[in-house]
């Protein structure tokens, strides 16, 4: 308690600095929602809602603000798309890492298309490669398209190099037939390896992808319609 005989000019003898408190100042003043609110009151000091200070108040709305509020969100959104894309143009890179223009032509879409259309059109043994694909796996797995093909292969090919110890006649047909096999074998092996590999290799890849679409899509129609 401060002393009766404080002579102090600025502040009165019942002033005391040590165990005064300073006044609530109220906070619901300043909130730009004070206006709505059923806990409002002139003396809190912290917002009975959100336990802390009240929000800022509102932004000034500038003409340029209004002018941004009031236009047509279609037209809004249209802006905002174009200019989207005009910087991912502007960000997106026209050379690559060694500073050389792209080589687009390593995409070889004449080869891919015509490899996609030769696997889904052109029809062989009453079907197409690509749906051959398809039935394979749909009867006997993944590995069916490859198994089945190198089962064929690999018979054939037994049956022949085994019939070259036949005595006689059928002995020596066999023994042609492996040469003939054998230089085949070679044949396709150096045409693969060559750069017109991809007649073979292109199509073969692209029978496996677009054959897994159709056993993907039929699956789907199956969950969905229940057909077969």
């Amino acid at each position: 308690m401060a002393p009766l005989n404080n002579t102090s000019a600025d502040e009165p003898w019942w002033a005391d600095r040590q165990s005064s408190e300073p006044a609530p100042a109220g906070c619901c003043s300043g909130c730009p929602v004070a206006s709505g609110c059923p806990l409002r009151s002139l003396s809190a000091v912290r917002c009975a809602v959100t336990g802390d200070q009240p929000p800022p108040p509102p932004p000034v709305i500038t003409p340029e603000l209004a002018e941004a509020i009031g236009q047509d969100p279609a037209e809004a959104v249209v802006e905002t798309v174009a200019d989207a894309t005009a910087a991912v143009a502007e960000q997106a890179p026209s050379r690559d890492g060694g500073g050389n223009d792209p080589d687009w032509g390593r995409l070889q879409p004449v080869r891919n298309l015509l490899s996609i259309a030769v696997v889904s059109f052109l029809p062989v043994g009453g079907t197409t490669a690509a749906r051959w694909v398809a039935d394979s796996i749909s009867s006997g797995g993944i590995t069916a398209p490859v198994l089945t093909p190198l089962g064929f292969v690999l018979a054939g090919t037994g049956a022949v190099f085994l019939g070259q110890l036949v005595p006689g006649f059928p002995g020596f047909v066999c023994e042609l037939a492996w040469k003939a096999l054998a230089l085949t074998g070679q044949g396709l092996v150096r045409l693969v390896r060559s750069p017109r590999g991809w007649i073979i290799t292109r199509p073969a890849l692209w029978s496996a992808g677009i054959g897994v679409l159709i056993v993907s899509w039929r699956a789907v129609t199956h969950f969905l319609t229940g057909a077969s």
